[in-house]
């Protein structure tokens, strides 16, 4: 993957009507995920090995602190490649304005199942009825970020990195920890990959330093090869000539160099598929068998990555997503049962994210254009099931007839890092770059049940600082108390009232819109019966 800078990438690619800047940004991505497919990146040196490489992750530091903790958990993480039109994922079944505005791709009632009186799961993932019965299938509503980029691009690194859309990173949200931590990771490195990627563009979701601490597959193809033969890349099919001679060396090099081939074979041997599982004949439903015979097989990796695409569905969406929303769910069901019968189903979270959902209204080609907020899925043993954050707005959009989200998906990751991994709310802070609550979707990791009670109240600096449309604000009290949260201008009038009421000790967000407000100066501050304390917020446009 790419390692330059790309926030150059048009922001408001979202249509077939926007011409040239929608083609930029689809030949892009077509781009980058043809150098994905097409070159193998070992200690920071790219090689042309052909149409199917495997990549050595970079070494990442979150990898090193899962690497040396002690527990078994694992997280899954699928993506949805292209953008998933979340409205037709969780319909909003009661609502006559979803009705009114997709007259010819609506999802109509009875071909969901209702997940609550207000919103149905798409029938196409009726697979997916069961678990959800068994309260291990959660749905977060309009998940997304302030300020969203629509383009596929951009979009992907902010979600891959955990950035703002104001910043840009070039290391994954799983891949950030502090070095200084594990010093001994580099001279003393586990025998396993700590993370396995299959497929997909998403290399920089793993990526951190320079030193390699997984594997990643371009397809599940390329595994298969790996454990027929024990290589990576035929040193033998190359042309009979001086690049040929060339090629071959470069491949040996390339096969010797990865330390984690012997790990995985063996869980791979060790582990066995359930034959009841019936994993759908698909890329996703070869990707996640094998996960799951590596996680069964007895494989320490902590971190997996797989793909599915195809949902930028700019037209004729009611031909191509419900088949895609069918094999989403039918490998879900399958990796599930698969997991159970070896007794892994509690501690494995599969975790679902796509660069972006669509627009509110359908547009005239029977499809969706670029949008913002949309549902994400957790499936588990591990899982507290059902409906979280409050459900999209249709009535109140942006100018671009996008809906505003109402769950940042750095909160999501907040709660994988602290409730599932068991990592400290400050070693999460560290990796996300701010503060974010964690939902209550899993069970709590037994090395995080014992929260730490602070010692004073305080006001933390806002995240993002500056910013442009919205912020969180954190504030951590020793006692419940009854409190304030105002916001004033630079001239000490207040502006907003952010919190008037009581608050239990612990730490807790809020969240600041300043959309209507000029750029400048302004200070959140907090009034407690102790006392008081004031950051310095900047709203920059």
């Amino acid at each position: 993957m790419c390692d330059h800078d790309h926030s150059h990438t048009p922001a408001r690619a979202v249509s077939i009507e926007d011409g040239a800047s929608h083609d930029d940004d689809h030949n892009a991505w077509s781009r980058r995920d043809f150098l994905t497919h097409s070159a193998a990146v070992a200690g920071g040196t790219a090689f042309m090995l052909g149409s199917t490489p495997v990549h050595a992750t970079s070494s990442s530091s979150l990898l090193r602190a899962l690497a040396n903790m002690d527990t078994d958990r694992v997280l899954v993480i699928i993506q949805l490649g292209g953008g998933s039109d979340g409205l037709n994922v969780v319909v909003p079944v009661t609502n006559d304005r979803y009705y009114q505005v997709r007259p010819t791709i609506a999802v109509q009632q009875n071909n969901t199942f209702a997940l609550d009186g207000d919103y149905g799961l798409n029938g196409a993932m009726s697979s997916l009825e069961p678990m959800w019965g068994d309260g291990n299938m959660a749905v977060v509503h309009a998940v997304g970020y302030p300020d969203h980029n629509l383009s596929h691009f951009r979009s992907t690194d902010i979600w891959a990195s955990a950035s703002g859309s104001d910043e840009t990173l070039n290391t994954g949200w799983t891949g950030r920890y502090l070095d200084e931590e594990y010093p001994d990771y580099v001279s003393n490195p586990p025998e396993y990959p700590v993370a396995l990627r299959i497929g997909g563009a998403t290399g920089m979701l793993l990526r951190g330093g320079a030193t390699s601490m997984g594997m990643s597959f371009s397809n599940a193809g390329q595994f298969d090869r790996l454990e027929a033969t024990g290589e990576l890349y035929d040193e033998s099919d190359v042309p009979d000539n001086t690049f040929g001679q060339e090629l071959a060396f470069v491949r040996s090099v390339y096969n010797a160099s990865l330390r984690y081939v012997d790990a995985v074979i063996d869980a791979a041997d060790a582990g066995t598929n359930d034959p009841n599982a019936n994993y759908p004949n698909s890329g996703l439903g070869d990707s996640l068998a094998i996960v799951a015979r590596l996680i069964k097989g007895g494989l320490q990796s902590r971190l997996y990555v797989v793909h599915h695409g195809g949902f930028d569905t700019h037209s004729d969406q009611n031909d191509r997503q419900p088949g895609l929303l069918q094999t989403l769910a039918d490998a879900a069901t399958a990796f599930q049962t698969d997991l159970e019968t070896g007794g892994r189903d509690e501690d494995v979270l599969t975790m679902t994210f796509s660069e972006f959902g669509r627009r509110v209204e359908e547009n005239g080609s029977e499809g969706t254009d670029h949008g913002t907020a949309a549902p994400l899925f957790l499936f588990g043993g591990g899982v507290e099931g059902g409906l979280f954050g409050d459900g999209p707005d249709l009535d109140n959009v942006d100018n671009n007839g996008n809906l505003f989200h109402t769950t940042d998906f750095r909160s999501i990751y907040a709660t994988v890092l602290q409730n599932w991994f068991g990592l400290t709310s400050g070693v999460s802070n560290t990796i996300l770059g701010g503060p974010f609550d964690p939902l209550n979707i899993v069970t709590v990791s037994a090395e995080n049940t014992v929260p730490s009670v602070p010692s004073q109240f305080a006001i933390e600096p806002a995240y993002p600082n500056p910013f442009a449309h919205s912020t969180t604000v954190a504030f951590v009290l020793d006692r419940p108390s009854q409190i304030r949260i105002t916001i004033l201008d630079a001239r000490g009038r207040v502006v907003r009232h952010l919190v008037d009421g009581p608050r239990t000790a612990g730490r807790h967000t809020v969240r600041f819109d300043a959309y209507d407000l000029p750029s400048g100066t302004y200070f959140a501050r907090l009034e407690t019966p102790s006392g008081a304390k004031t950051q310095t917020v900047s709203v920059v446009r």
